[in-house]
C-alpha cells in the first residue's frame, strides 16, 4: 500500500521543465582537451566562488576570548602600574615624625618594593602614618 501523494513532496522526473540550453553534451573530446577544460572549469569556479569557511568550534571561541582577556589585562596592568620613584618614597617617609634613622631606611626599602602599600600610606591621615610604617616594617622583617 503506497502513501497518498503529497504535492509538496512530488518531484517530476519525466517533465521537460529544464531549458535545453542548460544541458551541455560534449562529444569527441581528446584526453588533453578534457584535462585543459577541467583546469579552465576549476579556475573559473575557484575565482568566482568564495573560499570555504572554516567551521568555528567552541574551543576556538574560548581560545580567542582568553587571548583577548589576557591582552586586555596586560594593558590594564601597564596603564595602572607606574614605576615608583625612590625620591617620592623618601620624601613621604621623611615627613613622618619620630622615626629613627634605621626605621626610615627600612621603611624606604620596604615601600619601594611594595608600591601598593606605599600608595595606601600616602592616603592615610598623618597621625596614622607612623603606626602604619612601623607595622609594615615589622611585618617585613618577620
Amino acid at each position: 500500500m503506497t502513501p497518498p501523494a503529497n504535492e509538496d513532496n512530488h518531484v517530476d522526473l519525466e517533465g521537460d521543465d529544464q531549458a535545453s540550453e542548460d544541458i551541455h553534451i560534449i562529444e569527441d573530446i581528446s584526453p588533453n582537451q578534457a584535462s585543459s577544460q577541467k583546469k579552465i572549469n576549476e579556475a573559473t569556479v575557484s575565482s568566482s566562488a568564495p573560499p570555504p569557511k572554516r567551521r568555528v568550534t567552541t574551543k576556538d571561541v574560548l581560545g580567542t576570548s582568553v587571548d583577548r582577556m589576557a591582552s586586555s589585562f596586560e594593558e590594564l596592568i601597564r596603564a595602572t602600574t607606574k614605576s615608583l620613584a625612590p625620591k617620592d618614597v623618601w620624601t613621604e617617609i621623611m615627613a613622618i615624625q619620630d622615626l629613627s634613622r634605621e626605621e626610615q631606611i627600612k621603611a624606604c626599602a620596604w615601600f619601594i618594593e611594595n608600591d601598593k602599600q606605599f600608595l595606601m600610606l600616602k592616603e592615610v591621615p598623618v597621625e596614622m602614618k607612623k603606626d602604619m610604617v612601623l607595622m609594615f616594617i615589622s611585618y617585613g622583617s618577620a
